[in-house]
């Protein structure tokens, strides 16, 4: 069973959904995807029963939670995502794993009274619970830490406006020290037993060290051979604190040599905004359809004849608002790259993207990534 949540749901998706008469969620959002697509809509009590028969169920944004917790509150479920969304809780339950690991929460209030020299920089500051990269901040120095301060006081409104409490949770914040290391996202997914099935692993591509965006991610034959083990074996050892059972989730870690340190784990789901789609286009693999019916993919068969290839999601998010962007020049981005195989435009005031492209690009023209990365998309705005 799949709950359908704004802001956004790709089309890849939802044929999916109505070739295979998947239950849906009869939601608005639903309720409007169906005009495109023939959805099979189940009601609040329809849903309920669907989950107590399979115990399995997807959502395609966190915004999605809500029902969740009103519908489903005498089940286990509600534990386990509240712990994986509440991010002190979650380093508290992975301690035993990483008992050096500094960190500390605060409330808004307290946040001007943040001592700066009792926290050894560099450290993250951000929502202890959150989505994408709102309100997260990589601080180096004091300078770094005001314009933090500043940033959150005047993006608040606006985090509270687009998304609900489930998805950026109350007034609180947690301090905690940087982890060093290249870092990756992983769809993967618990199964019936408890074992972690991983369906994709990307590179997280950064401009620099106080970069936090999301702009560019890749995956690899090279990325997926190198990590797969490494993080199955991680994802096992951190299972027997979270105990989570036919559970999807998108994960965040970063690797320092033999070191994996997670960041998050984002329930219910794979990569946001229909993002996990990159493996539909990199390995044919439906992450949502290995989740639903219990598959493994066989990378051994899958990743041959695919060696120096990078496989990219980029997330073209809009410029500076106070320079006015009246139209994105499409056509100028898509022959940026060498070879694109989805360009996604997006039009949702919700959203501050003007869409996502997913290219292939062989690895001796990385330098295509780079360039995007280190872009302010001004370029391919008309005026």
């Amino acid at each position: 069973m799949v709950i359908l949540e704004k802001p956004y749901i790709s089309d890849l998706m939802l044929e999916y959904l109505s070739q295979h008469n998947i239950p849906v969620l009869a939601n608005d959002f639903a309720r409007e995807s169906a005009k495109r697509y023939r959805l099979n809509l189940l009601t609040d009590s329809q849903m309920k029963a669907e989950y107590e028969l399979n115990g399995k169920i997807y959502t395609t944004s966190e915004n999605a939670l809500d029902w969740i917790y009103n519908n489903l509150s005498n089940h286990e479920i509600i534990e386990k995502i509240s712990v994986l969304k509440d991010k002190c809780k979650f380093r508290e339950l992975l301690r035993p794993m990483y008992p050096d690991f500094l960190y500390k929460e605060i409330t808004e209030d307290e946040l001007d009274e943040i001592d700066f020299e009792k926290f050894n920089p560099p450290f993250i500051l951000k929502p202890a619970i959150g989505f994408l990269s709102l309100g997260v901040y990589t601080i180096y120095n004091s300078q770094d830490l005001a314009a933090a301060l500043l940033d959150i006081k005047r993006s608040k409104m606006n985090w509270r406006t687009n998304f609900p409490n489930s998805v950026i949770g109350e007034s609180k914040f947690i301090l905690e020290q940087y982890i060093s290391g290249t870092e990756y996202a992983i769809d993967a997914y618990y199964n019936d037993n408890g074992k972690p099935v991983i369906l994709n692993i990307f590179t997280h591509k950064f401009a620099s060290n106080t970069d936090v965006s999301d702009r560019v991610y890749y995956t690899s034959k090279e990325i997926i051979e190198q990590f797969k083990q490494q993080f199955e074996l991680f994802l096992t050892d951190a299972n027997q604190f979270l105990q989570l059972k036919n559970f999807p989730m998108h994960v965040e870690v970063r690797v320092d040599g033999n070191v994996i340190c997670p960041i998050e784990f984002n329930p219910m789901r794979f990569a946001g905004l229909s993002c996990t789609d990159v493996a539909y286009y990199a390995y044919g693999i439906r992450t949502i359809e290995y989740f639903l019916q219990n598959k493994e993919p066989d990378f051994s068969e899958i990743l041959k004849g695919k060696e120096n290839i990078l496989y990219s999601l980029i997330l073209l998010d809009k410029p500076d608002k106070s320079i006015p962007c009246s139209a994105f020049n499409y056509a100028k981005l898509y022959n940026s790259f060498e070879s694109v195989l989805e360009l996604r435009k997006v039009n949702n005031p919700n959203l501050d993207i003007f869409g996502f492209v997913f290219t292939q690009t062989k690895k001796k023209n990385e330098e295509e990534l780079d360039y995007i990365l280190s872009s302010d998309l001004y370029e391919f705005c008309d005026y």
